[in-house]
């Protein structure tokens, strides 16, 4: 017979997945956050790249000094192409770019957002059915 989720492991287990659940989710909205405050420059795609199932483009945006940067970044929204405009966020550290990635990011952002949450909401309430009170049959 297997065990309920009243049982020892069950309540370990689920409260092991709403603590990750709830890490993730505020990892996740604090990464979001973060690169919303990075500046941001208008770019254009000079080449589309496959790596297996996913697709990066290499961008040329211009630093607040004037400087050019190319960067690949992953693509989580629509298709670039060679020539296409898009707006890049990028992080400066020292006058370096220390990290970068399109605007349309948040798309990922929402995704696992709402997923994470997802999960919370699930984890809560197999936290209630095995912490809850009732009784006990073993």
């Amino acid at each position: 017979m297997a065990k309920s989720s009243k049982s020892g492991v069950g309540r370990v287990v689920a409260a092991v997945v709403l603590v990750g659940a709830v890490i993730g989710l505020v990892l996740v909205i604090r990464s979001a956050v973060e690169q919303r405050s990075w500046a941001s420059a208008e770019g254009t795609v000079r080449e589309r790249l496959r790596s297996g199932k996913s697709f990066s483009v290499e961008v040329e945006y211009p630093l607040p000094d004037g400087a050019k940067q190319v960067s690949t970044l992953s693509e989580n929204g629509p298709a670039r192409h060679p020539g296409d405009r898009v707006t890049v966020r990028y992080d400066l550290e020292d006058g370096r770019v220390v990290d970068a990635a399109l605007a349309d990011n948040d798309q990922a952002h929402w995704v696992a957002g709402v997923l994470l949450g997802v999960l919370v909401l699930g984890a809560l309430l197999a936290n209630f059915m095995a912490w809850g009170s009732g009784s006990r049959h073993d």
